[in-house]
């Protein structure tokens, strides 16, 4: 048995190699026709890979002693026999095969020829573009065994001329040719007068269909014709003796060159530039030659196309050769060295190449992953192989067998002198992708509404999710049966006609069952798309009576997951019939040990109903990917018509790091707890500043006042500013003379604060704190006394508890009646008054501030 047969359990000995991307490190694989698979033959390929692996495990152990006795050898196969063929009759069903990695054999190996304008009507510039866009060609070919040869046409006016030159003989595009290849096509050149300067496309027609079929064989044979005019053979005698006759025959034998080069199945590719062109005869050409193409899509069919001029040939030369390889192409990228151009790479790709017109052979291009690694040519890296070609040329390409998505970049870089020329990167590629499909419900009756859901995945089981991705794909389905012609089934991705999301990667079409079904139903995937092939795996199933025994329905919805997590579903089903009903619930369409099931079979009591619980569980060593799978619960006795299908997609995500399992799992306390902690901090601050204002003595106006014989009266006086601080300290000056000064300073002796519950506190030299109701005269020293007063537009000595200034500000303001200021004075008074009251610690002589009073609002 080979290695391919086995289906890999997860874990188990027969589980496949795979690399990076998930693809079996075989080439070679067992599958199963989509159009004429049945459920027995999928049973046939189950039984094999169980009994196979089994048998693989039990040879290792028992191998020295099957040498000695080799009749045992003999029994033990016959067992195998009718162990496979049991199996078969017992209706188990097969795990999907893994698509193949993509190979570079002869079976993709084509014979290509290129005809390339060589008449006096081009110019330098124009010969030279012909040589990019043959250049092009030859790196381009994705496979290395294919043939190539280029031809150089004019015409030939008399018989010492030819009409064709054969600049590069049929060669296999291997590594060693493609490099060669630059130099030949390099040949190419202009005819000048007498060389033969006309358009000769039948013999140029001719002679590329006789070295197309020289080596027979069944490969595609495709015809590039680049040229920038119209048929001319007017000054070839070959053609007549004179230039009506020579035009007649022309038209003549170009027609029986197309119908040698159809009955040879020659493709033509006419590619035309400049403003001489005759379109209508370059589709002629195409349309002459052979029809078939790489598939049966208008795309990949032989048509014309033409270039502005000869800058753009090369654009034109891509979509051909893309059209006729079936490729998936977009527009090239272009810039001047030096420049870093990157472009992209499907999941979906597994051939691709990278093509760089350079401009000049001076430029040199280095490749990056989309890592940001370096490739080296012609290494292995990351499950990909790298072969570069025409590094010494105008043109030269990188191809990549089994590439990483993403978006790959070409650093060009070139000495001072050489980077004027306009450079072009494009990539072109090849891909292959796989379908799944279930229809709801999973067997109807006749006439009954059936809705059809497909999905696609990437040949490493992933998820198509890119809308670019999506765009290329045209796909459809297609219903067969007994009893009933084959039906077409409309499918579609818009979110409209049952589809639950649009752009999603599931597609949803609805079908009536025919009424005259009378068995089995086949519905299958059909994929419309250049550049991409297919593995459908059909959907078997046969139509129900109208009053079935046994009902099953599986409730799961789509979900994002970690490596080794799972996900709930529901399987509710009942039993109507007269004897106990076994249900089996399997996955189909998915990676081999991927994914797992905790609720595998049910049995069902006659009569009985049930609603069970189970869980899909995730391998625990997938890398972050969309993974999709088709889950089924089918009858034990009736395997062939399923009960209910649903198509699962899982997410597969990074483990997160354990902050972010931590914020996940108490986001909510930690929100709560900053709440609180912040609105506990903001209580904080406010009750600290109230605090603060509350004891502040900013407003307060303090007055000196001596007493001798003529009476009581003031010396200085000053109103303290409005500031945060708790204490306003001052010393007195010349308390013992005629007029004691009050003298503000930061050091002074004498300090007063607030009181909120008497008026004022003051301390004095001695250290000591002593609260005085405001407005009353206290001894300072000597015949000084202090009075301490509410000062102009001041606050109230005892603050009433209050809301924070904000809320203040949104609040109706209702301000007090400012105090009227004490009405003694005497002749003193303007003498008397402080001499540091405008400075920056101390206050103004009336009663005014020095600054804005910040919390004039709060009171």
């Amino acid at each position: 048995m080979d290695a391919h047969d086995t289906a890999p359990v997860r874990g188990g000995p027969g589980r496949a190699a795979r690399g990076r991307w998930g693809r079996t490190a075989s080439d070679t694989r067992t599958t199963y026709d989509a159009g004429t698979a049945t459920a027995p033959h999928r049973r046939a390929v189950d039984a094999r890979t169980v009994s196979g692996t089994r048998a693989a495990a039990g040879a290792r152990r028992t191998a020295p002693a099957r040498r000695r006795r080799p009749h045992r050898v003999r029994r033990a196969a016959a067992v195998l026999a009718l162990l496979l063929l049991g199996q078969t009759a017992l209706g188990q069903t097969a795990l999907p095969a893994p698509l193949v990695r993509s190979t570079s054999g002869t079976t993709d190996a084509v014979d290509l020829a290129v005809a390339v304008d060589e008449s006096s009507s081009l110019s330098a510039a124009d010969v030279e573009r012909e040589r990019d866009a043959a250049g092009r060609i030859a790196v381009g070919e994705i496979s290395p065994a294919s043939r190539m040869t280029v031809l150089g046409f004019a015409s030939a006016d008399n018989d010492d001329q030819s009409p064709v030159d054969e600049v590069c003989p049929t060669t296999a595009l291997d590594a060693v040719a493609r490099e060669k290849m630059d130099g030949c096509i390099g040949r190419l050149a202009r005819r000048g007068a007498g060389q033969g300067t006309g358009t000769d496309f039948p013999n140029a027609i001719r002679q590329a269909v006789t070295r197309l079929r020289e080596h027979g064989g069944s490969r595609p044979r495709i015809l590039f014709l680049l040229t920038d005019g119209k048929l001319d053979v007017s000054d070839s005698p070959s053609y007549g003796t004179d230039k009506e006759s020579r035009e007649e025959n022309g038209r003549s034998e170009l027609t029986k060159a197309l119908s040698e080069a159809r009955a040879a199945k020659v493709q033509i590719w006419p590619l035309g530039f400049g403003d001489q062109l005759d379109m209508d005869a370059l589709r002629d050409m195409a349309k002459g030659g052979y029809r078939g193409g790489c598939t049966d899509l208008a795309a990949a069919r032989p048509r014309a196309d033409s270039a502005t001029d000869s800058q753009t040939l090369g654009d034109a030369v891509q979509r051909a050769f893309a059209g006729a390889r079936c490729l998936v192409t977009d527009p090239p990228h272009k810039d001047t060295p030096p420049a870093d151009i990157s472009v992209p790479l499907s999941p979906l790709a597994t051939l691709a190449s990278i093509v760089v017109s350079k401009g000049d052979r001076a430029v040199r291009a280095t490749y990056y992953d989309p890592r940001g690694r370096k490739v080296e040519p012609d290494s292995r890296s990351d499950g990909s192989k790298f072969t570069l070609a025409g590094s010494d040329g105008e043109v030269e390409s990188l191809r990549i067998t089994d590439p990483r998505p993403g978006r790959w970049q070409v650093r060009l870089d070139a000495p001072k002198g050489h980077r004027d020329r306009l450079a072009s990167v494009s990539v072109q590629w090849r891909g292959a992708v796989r379908s799944s499909i279930v229809m709801t419900p999973a067997a109807p009756r006749p006439g009954e509404k059936a809705r059809v859901e497909l999905t696609l995945q990437t040949r490493d089981e992933r998820g198509i999710g890119d809308p670019e991705d999506l765009r290329r794909l045209r796909v459809s389905g297609r219903l067969t049966g007994d009893g009933f012609e084959p039906l077409d089934l409309a499918l579609s991705d818009h979110g409209e006609n049952g589809d639950k999301k649009a752009g999603d990667g599931r597609f949803t079409g609805s079908v009536t069952i025919p009424r005259s079904a009378t068995g089995a139903l086949k519905a299958v995937g059909v994929l419309g798309a250049v550049g991409l092939t297919a593995d459908h795996r059909p959907f078997l199933t046969r139509s129900a009576s109208a009053n079935p025994e046994v009902r099953a329905e599986l409730r799961v919805d789509d979900a994002e997951v970690h490596p080794g997590g799972s996900m709930p579903f529901r399987l509710l089903a009942s039993n109507d019939s007269d004897r106990p009903r076994t249900l089996r619930l399997s996955l189909r369409d998915t990676e081999p040990g991927a994914v797992a099931l905790s609720l595998t079979e049910v049995t069902l009591a006659p009569g009985d109903s049930v609603d069970r619980a189970g869980r899909l569980t995730v391998g625990g060593e997938l890398s972050p990917r969309e993974l999709t799978a088709r889950m089924e619960v089918s009858d034990a006795d009736d395997s062939a018509r399923p009960l209910d299908a649903k198509l699962v997609k899982v997410d597969i995500t990074p483990v997160p790091s354990w902050p972010k399992r931590f914020w996940d799992a108490w986001w909510w306390a930690l929100v709560t707890g900053a709440v609180l902690l912040a609105a506990l901090l903001g209580w904080f601050v406010w009750h600290r500043k109230q605090a603060i204002d509350s004891v502040s003595p900013g407003g307060l106006l303090l007055r000196l006042t001596v007493s001798d014989g003529s009476g009581e009266r003031t010396t200085s006086e000053t109103t303290v500013p409005r500031r945060r601080d708790p204490w306003y300290r001052f010393d007195v000056s010349d308390p013992d003379g005629a007029s004691p000064r009050l003298d503000p300073r930061p050091t002074g002796r004498y300090a007063v604060q607030r009181d909120p519950r008497t008026g004022v506190r003051l301390r004095t030299p001695d250290g000591r704190d002593q609260s005085y109701p405001l407005a009353r005269d206290i001894s300072l020293e000597g015949r000084v006394q202090l009075r301490v007063e509410r000062g102009a537009g001041g606050r109230s000595a005892a603050r009433r508890p209050g809301p924070p200034r904000w809320l203040a500000d949104l609040l109706p303001r209702q301000r007090k009646p400012v105090p009227a200021a004490s009405g003694r004075r005497d002749a003193d008074d303007l003498a008397g008054r402080d001499t540091y009251g405008s400075s920056s610690y101390g206050g103004s002589s009336r009663g005014g501030s020095s600054y804005d009073d910040e919390f004039d609002e709060a009171t």
